[in-house]
């Protein structure tokens, strides 16, 4: 059933409509529309997804992380300890998640079946970590509950990755997919920086019921936004001639031969160190190295605008260079940047130059994200060219774990440091020479993971070019 909508769902759009069911799929085309250009629709669908995302990373590293070391009586030693050994369950959570992706389809396509399995998991991680019962909990607490949130986590980021070469196969698509879903995600934590901003501010609500607000929203936009994705973004299933993929040893010590991949999973873990590093420590450094406690949320959140307004830029840089060019771009401008809230902080701080130093370190955030998962759909592409398996499945399940490994090293790096070196104290008095210690922790882990991320990236391979040949030999083998 197809018919059109002479209509526009967006002013900024406004072109004729077709809508039509496809697949068991509602799926919105733009008639004036390049053929290898997705309809925004579909985009905007697929990039959904990105607020429970987002709706997560924000808050277990900059609201939840410190409210179980300070509120809950955990101490920041015993927080990092736990989120960093706990975050390497997903190192086996993922690999298995990325094989049941690739080798459990339906008969109605290879990933919504996860998208929709992963709803009722993280909603209840959800719920015991962002609201516990009592004035304190126990480590075991924390263990448990956190088990249960990343694996909820896992069920949902890594088919969801997977599914970008499954959508397009158009080399600057894959990017602005991408792009979209971390400019909804950016969308999301600027709702979720001024919600805790107006609680404190107005009703003098402490951080565990920001955070508990945060659960709420995060358990309603969970289900409304897999419900858009599975109904708007189709999911093809395998062909009838297809032959069944099962686990591969070997698949595995391909993905990790190719010096592409390697290169990308190195810098997913140093960007996680870098983006989860100072989320979690931002604001300790507001406070102790600032003096802005009220209002530093809504300097983070200045932060997460700067890069959300950078990123068409960026994206135009790739698109003008290469993906990795541009990924380097961002690094070195990030390490320029990072270096300014030192001597910002020595002169004594203030409101005004903390913002200024996170408006202009932010415009790096978030495109590196981008481009190193584009990146993936590439080489996941150029393995299918030269094997005939997509296994995007694995692949992106490698992703997730090389971020989650650098996500839980930020989190138990910088308070192991903040504890055991610096003897920093996040409930009570700290000394000036404390307070420096903490700016040294804020600045020098994100400046060193973004140093190594430029030097491992500077010899990336896989160009547009050789994308286009991929393509090309897949568009060949297609049976017509």
């Amino acid at each position: 059933m197809i018919f059109p909508l002479w209509t526009s769902l967006w002013k900024t759009n406004p072109r004729p409509i077709m809508l039509a069911f496809r697949d068991g799929c509602v799926i919105f085309q733009n008639m004036s529309t390049a053929p290898d250009r997705l309809p925004l629709t579909r985009v905007l669908a697929f990039a959904s997804v990105g607020m429970p995302l987002a709706a997560i990373g924000l808050p277990m590293a900059v609201f939840v992380a410190p409210m179980y070391a300070e509120q809950l009586g955990l101490g920041t030693t015993m927080v990092g300890l736990i989120f960093m050994i706990l975050r390497f369950w997903d190192l086996g959570t993922d690999p298995v998640m990325g094989w049941l992706v690739d080798t459990r389809p339906t008969k109605r396509g290879r990933v919504k079946h996860w998208l929709v399995a992963s709803v009722p998991v993280l909603m209840i991680g959800a719920f015991f970590m962002f609201m516990p019962m009592g004035e304190t909990v126990s480590p075991a607490y924390l263990v448990v509950w956190l088990i249960v949130f990343w694996l909820g986590f896992t069920m949902l980021q890594t088919p969801h990755q997977s599914w970008v070469p499954m959508i397009t196969t158009a080399y600057d698509e894959r990017s602005r997919l991408f792009m979209w879903r971390e400019i909804v995600s950016t969308l999301t934590l600027l709702s979720l920086l001024i919600i805790p901003t107006l609680l404190a501010i107005n009703f003098g609500i402490d951080r565990r019921g920001q955070v508990m607000v945060m659960g709420v929203i995060l358990l309603i936009v969970l289900p409304a936004t897999i419900a858009l994705a599975v109904f708007f973004v189709p999911d093809a299933p395998p062909k009838e001639d297809e032959p069944k993929m099962g686990f591969s040893w070997e698949a595995i010590k391909v993905a990790f031969r190719n010096p592409n991949m390697v290169r990308v999973l190195m810098v997913e873990v140093l960007v996680g160190i870098a983006i989860a590093g100072t989320g979690g420590t931002f604001l300790f450094a507001a406070q102790w190295g600032f003096g802005v406690t009220a209002y530093a949320p809504v300097i983070l959140m200045a932060f997460f605008v700067a890069g959300f307004a950078s990123m068409p830029f960026w994206i135009w840089l790739s698109k003008r260079t290469e993906k990795h060019i541009a990924f380097v771009g961002t690094a070195v401008w990030s390490i320029a940047t990072y270096m300014i809230y030192l001597p910002m902080s020595a002169a004594g701080g203030g409101l005004a130059p903390l913002l200024f130093a996170a408006i202009v370190s932010g415009l790096g955030y978030g495109t590196p994200f981008i481009l190193a998962r584009s990146m993936v759909a590439d080489i996941i592409e150029a393995e299918e060219a030269k094997t005939g398996e997509n296994r995007s499945g694995m692949y992106y399940s490698l992703m997730s774990g090389a971020y989650k490994t650098g996500a839980s090293f930020a989190i138990g790096i910088p308070y192991i440091l903040l504890g055991a070196w610096v003897g920093f104290d996040p409930s009570g008095e700290n000394s000036p020479e404390v307070a420096r210690g903490v700016m040294l922790v804020f600045v020098g882990v994100p400046v060193v993971a973004y140093a190594l991320a430029a030097i491992i990236m500077r010899n990336y391979k896989l160009t547009r070019d050789a994308q286009a040949a991929n393509a090309a030999k897949l568009a060949e083998q297609a049976p017509q």
